[in-house]
């Protein structure tokens, strides 16, 4: 031991023996991006992979959620403003209706008493507005069940792919492999 040369050749052997057989294995979960060296358990970098997809699973359920919520605001507020419009509807068909009903009792009237003011162009024409005011009321509801449908569909779409995201973020946790990783020469000391 005494001797330097002898020292300094079992030395150099020794590095060159780590060089050749070491190696050191890393954990490795591409997907999230985290790695972990020898001295991190399983159990520690299983946490650290679970807290990487719980956070990349928040942000995309934050987005995927704001993009949902926004379409169904649209579909929430096209179908307040075709209610509206049906109320509105539904008051010109019943007025429309009143306004027949008087035309027709008139003329009625005026052929019972032998009146000369008999207008039946006025009841026909009474009578178009009717059914005008009636298909705007059918096309105002058809209009409200096709939106709560597209509603439904919203929601329901929204919460597969909710439940899609979850799913893919929990598979991503137990997607790692070892990777083993040899010293080089100058890191070897």
């Amino acid at each position: 031991l005494a001797e330097s040369a002898w020292y300094t050749a079992q030395q150099s052997d020794f590095v060159e023996w780590v060089y050749r057989n070491g190696e050191v294995l890393v954990r490795a979960n591409e997907s999230l991006k985290v790695y972990a060296g020898p001295n991190l358990t399983q159990a520690d970098f299983r946490t650290l992979c679970t807290d990487a997809a719980r956070a990349g699973r928040d942000a995309e359920i934050t987005k995927v959620s704001q993009t949902y919520d926004r379409k169904i605001e649209q579909i929430q507020l096209k179908l307040a403003r075709e209610e509206r419009e049906l109320e509105t509807d539904k008051s010109e068909l019943s007025q429309r209706k009143m306004e027949e009903m008087g035309t027709h009792a008139e003329n009625v009237f005026g052929f019972l008493t032998g009146s000369k003011r008999r207008n039946i162009s006025t009841s026909l024409s009474k009578r178009r507005l009717t059914e005008k005011a009636k298909a705007d009321v059918q096309e105002s509801e058809a209009e409200i069940t096709s939106l709560k449908r597209q509603l439904d569909d919203a929601e329901r779409e929204k919460a597969n792919t909710l439940e899609d995201v979850n799913h893919r973020w929990a598979d991503l946790v137990d997607d790692f492999t070892e990777i083993p990783v040899q010293p080089f020469k100058k890191d070897i000391r």
